[in-house]
């Protein structure tokens, strides 16, 4: 059973690291230099031992034009192989999974902070806003997560999104409140999709165009 658990957890990671956006040598390094870190703090001693996948996708500087320099904080990636009830944020103008409502950090992204040698949830706001250029990492030099409001997922927000969300409302696709889709669609912020969200991309659009 563990060998089995094990070669899905290397297939997951390797899917991951094809995901990421290569971007100078602040990109993954070849080894998780601080999994031992994670282990000992949020794994050792519970039931996630055996099940659990762990990624660092990007590595901050202290000086961000000297990949020499200091590193400060860590992006990282966790995920407990039989968590699947993820909850989203808005990073910039990004929807990100970032923690679970069962299991808080085991799943999703988050920071290693080096110095204070503490993993901090991105389901926080203080979190985001405290690291200095963590927006603009999630954003644009990963693009982690999906871009907000885009429905048929072509990385841009047009007028097909807006159309993609109500067909989808019509096949009561937006049922479960946790859902990736859900995260991205629910466009106005009253943790519901609705066709109300639709109109709120086709204003976005229409003060985009004006």
């Amino acid at each position: 059973m563990k060998r089995i658990v094990s070669i899905l957890l290397v297939a997951v990671m390797l899917l991951a690291m094809s995901t990421v956006t290569i971007f100078a040598e602040n990109q993954f390094l070849g080894e998780c230099i601080y999994e031992d870190r994670f282990f000992e703090q949020h794994v050792a001693g519970t039931y996630f031992e055996d099940y659990y996948y762990y990624f660092e996708a990007y590595y901050h500087h202290v000086d961000e034009n000297d990949p020499n320099s200091e590193i400060d904080w860590v992006l990282v990636h966790t995920w407990y192989l039989f968590e699947d009830m993820p909850f989203g944020t808005l990073i910039g103008n990004r929807a990100v999974h970032v923690s679970s409502r069962h299991v808080p950090f085991i799943t999703g992204y988050g920071v290693y902070d080096v110095k204070q040698d503490c993993f901090f949830d991105l389901a926080f706001d203080n979190t985001v806003k405290k690291y200095e250029d963590l927006e603009d990492v999630v954003n644009n030099k990963l693009r982690i997560g999906n871009l907000f409001g885009d429905i048929d997922l072509d990385e841009q927000l047009t007028i097909l999104d807006a159309t993609t969300l109500q067909i989808g409302l019509v096949e009561g696709k937006y049922r479960d409140p946790y859902s990736e889709e859900n995260n991205i669609a629910d466009f106005d912020f009253d943790e519901k999709v609705t066709v109300m969200d639709a109109t709120a991309i086709q204003m976005k659009l229409a003060k985009v165009e004006a």
